[in-house]
């Protein structure tokens, strides 16, 4: 039987040990409550937390349904994300989200959540990450881009994204020079 044991022990061997595909699969096929997984996604331990969050981005990516009871608690604990490589696997989730729901291809019980959900929890998350000096670039630019979802309703952020996006240019790598560039063009056409 899966349990919440057997999974930290997945996550503190060496990455080899079990795939996480494998480990994906058997989480799916065993139909552990991802509410546990979740708990994990949390975990004090860095190497849990983050594999955690990478299985749970792969089970999202296998089919977006088996978020549905978990999705709710995911996005409450937006902002309490511990550290950027979390942050990372949560805000690809939700971009998945997004570009399912930009295609009229979001499952109604997970447009529900969102559409009730708090967008203010989730744009202070990704200030967090966007602020946090030494962020990894990824966990920035998948911020930056959750935050381009919510414009139409939070017209602020068109203001306030311009000078974090040339604070972020003054000192970053040629291709997160040329992501704030491409960036900056669009948010003066939204």
């Amino acid at each position: 039987m899966l349990t919440k044991e057997y999974l930290i022990n997945e996550f503190t061997s060496p990455i080899y040990s079990l795939s996480l595909d494998e480990l994906t699969n058997m989480i799916i096929n065993a139909n552990l409550p991802l509410s546990e997984l979740i708990e994990l996604n949390f975990h004090k331990e860095r190497r849990i937390s983050f594999r955690s969050a990478w299985v749970l981005e792969r089970i999202a990516f296998k089919d977006i349904n088996y978020l549905a009871p978990v999705f709710e608690e995911m996005l409450s604990r937006f902002n309490q994300l511990h550290n950027p490589s979390l942050a990372r696997h949560y805000n690809k989730i939700l971009l998945h989200v997004f570009y399912l729901k930009s295609k009229n291809a979001l499952p109604e019980s997970l447009k529900n959540v969102l559409d009730k959900s708090n967008p203010e929890i989730i744009i202070e998350g990704c200030f967090k990450w966007i602020l946090t000096p030494k962020c990894p670039v990824a966990t920035i630019v998948w911020s930056i881009e959750i935050l381009l979802n919510y414009i139409d309703d939070f017209p602020w952020l068109k203001e306030e994204l311009p000078p974090i996006i040339q604070r972020i240019n003054v000192d970053s790598t040629p291709g997160l020079k040329n992501y704030c560039s491409k960036l900056s063009k669009r948010i003066k056409y939204l």
